[in-house]
Order: structure tokens, then sequence, then C-alpha cells
């Protein structure tokens, strides 16, 4: 009869841990699971706020390009030119960070015009603006903006 009541009792002790210690168990696989979902959307949040951030410096770098030419369409070079240098330093930099081959390519494109346009821009010449409108089409590619075809050169074979 101990030993009934003494295995009664084992049996009791067992059932009262599981009946404490099963609850807990699935209380804690739900938080697990719930902090594995939350650190996923964590990391989408990061990443989409990443892509946020380089649209937005692309978009202010978008806005440094239209007062540059908007400066060199109305004849100011001095502007033009005091604009002309930070405008590029901004679009280098972006394009060593960016992650995206598209942005990179476009960037790269704009700074191949720097030198063409840094030497209108000295020289005053009114052909410099002609040299601005790839570089607002390569930024608007950057941006995924619509962009117009290129108009044929004036003066070319019609």
């Amino acid at each position: 009869m101990k030993k009934l009541v003494a295995g009664l009792v084992v049996l009791l002790v067992a059932g009262a841990f599981l009946a404490g210690w099963w609850p807990q168990r699935e209380r804690l696989a739900r938080a697990e699971a719930e902090s594995a979902e939350c650190r996923r959307q964590l990391a989408e949040a990061r990443t989409e706020l990443g892509r946020a951030e380089a649209r937005e410096r692309l978009g202010r770098l978008f806005g440094r390009f239209l007062a540059l030419q908007d400066a060199a369409v109305s004849g100011n070079y001095g502007e033009a030119r005091a604009l002309s240098s930070p405008f590029f330093d901004q679009v280098r930099d972006e394009g060593g960070t960016t992650r995206d081959a598209t942005v990179r390519t476009s960037l790269d494109a704009v700074l191949m015009r720097r030198d063409t346009v840094t030497a209108g821009l000295a020289r005053e010449e009114a052909s410099v603006r002609d040299v601005l409108v790839p570089i607002q089409h390569e930024l608007r590619r950057a941006l995924r903006y619509p962009v117009p075809a290129l108009a044929p050169p004036e003066g070319g074979n019609r």
C-alpha cells in the first residue's frame, strides 16, 4: 500500500510538474516565433529605410543639378561654376556608396561629363547647356523617373 501511495504521489508530482511546464513551453515557443517574425520585419524595414534614404539623397542631388542647370541656362556662369564642383563631388560620393547597379551606372555617366561641364562653364560657353541635358536624363534614370528621348543636336542632319 505504501508503494502504491508513493507511486501515486510520484505520478501526482509529475502531473503537477507537466501541468506547469507545458503551458510555459508553449508560451516560450510562441514568443520565439513572434520574436523571429519581429526580427524579419525589422530587417525588412531597415532595408526599405536604406532604399528610401538613398532615393532621398538622389532627389537632393537632382535638385542641386536643377539649380546648376537653371544658372547655366540663364547665363549666370559664375553661379553655375560655384554649384558645379559640389554637385559633381556629391555625385562621386553617392556613386561610391550605392549598391544599386543602375544608379551607379547613371552616376558614372554623369561623372564622365564633369570635365566638359567644368570647361564649358569656365569659358562661359552656351553650348554647356547641351551637355547638361544628358546629365538630367541620367539622373532621371537613377531616380527611375520617365526619361524623354534625346533630341537630335541642332544644325545636324534632319
